[in-house]
């Protein structure tokens, strides 16, 4: 297993301020964010992706998975192409797809479903030429935000190509129980990130109705099981890349890389203890 750090919280940071990062929090290494603002970005991918990945590598640590730009969804945009052709040529062998968004009758469920289907099946034979694979992640609001309506997506997809991304934190959300989301996209598991979750209450307490709002949290301050999730994951066998996603509140940014160290400590306290 590999637990990695997810880089969309340093914009503008280059790639040897987030190895030093990496090292005092202690992760295995970089889910890369290659998004505009970061040191790989899609308009340099071709060209910084494989190098940035040298100097990861040399430091010791591991780039297991890239993560693109939301929009990152067209197979035949000509980013696409550039985005697989880079990823091999880097020797990363997973990449997160970016999302497709459901609003209500502006996207009626299964005409929807159809048009992501295929546009999977254009990413499926992307990887297959360059020899790489896409996953898709369980996000709110989006299509495929838990693991059976992932799978009106994935379904008849070759899973060596396109894969599932469980995201703990989504899942309680609008999931299933987290052993019965590995056991529904089976061999379509890809990835998986780590996050808590809970709710915060946003008006006055005098007021007799509480409104609440989901939050993230550090791990185990939360309401997912993370005995069930370990114990889960080792259950099928599950040794890939896991993310730690570290997306609660930021105050300095030196208290947050203290969050980071903390978290990863914690998920891997819980990894060892299901072993």
């Amino acid at each position: 297993m590999d637990l990695v750090l997810f880089t969309k919280h340093w914009p503008g940071m280059d790639i040897a301020g987030m190895i030093e990062k990496t090292r005092h929090i202690g992760a295995d290494g970089l889910d890369l964010a290659v998004r505009p603002g970061f040191a790989v970005n899609p308009e340099n991918v071709d060209k910084a992706l494989a190098p940035a990945i040298r100097q990861v590598e040399e430091a010791g640590l591991k780039v297991p998975m890239v993560t693109c730009d939301a929009s990152f969804t067209d197979p035949e945009a000509a980013e696409a192409e550039t985005m697989a052709a880079a990823l091999a040529e880097a020797g990363v062998p997973v990449a997160k797809l970016g999302y497709w968004r459901w609003r209500g009758a502006e996207t009626p469920y299964w005409q929807e479903v159809d048009r992501i289907r295929q546009a999977l099946e254009g990413f499926e034979i992307l990887a297959q030429k360059f020899g790489v694979k896409f996953c898709y992640h369980t996000h709110s609001d989006y299509f495929g935000l838990n693991a059976c309506s992932m799978m009106d997506l994935l379904r008849d997809r070759d899973p060596r190509y396109i894969g599932a991304y469980l995201d703990t934190g989504h899942l309680h959300y609008c999931g299933e129980p987290f052993r019965m989301a590995l056991d529904i996209v089976g061999e379509y598991l890809g990835l998986v990130s780590f996050k808590d979750t809970g709710f915060q209450r946003t008006n006055p307490e005098t007021e007799e109705l509480p409104v609440w709002k989901r939050v993230i949290v550090p791990a185990g301050h939360g309401v997912v099981k993370w005995n069930d999730v370990m114990r889960g994951l080792h259950a099928v066998g599950y040794d890939g890349t896991i993310t730690a996603h570290c997306e609660f509140p930021m105050t300095t940014l030196e208290e947050f890389t203290e969050l980071q160290k903390r978290e990863v400590a914690f998920l891997r306290k819980k990894w060892e203890e299901a072993e």
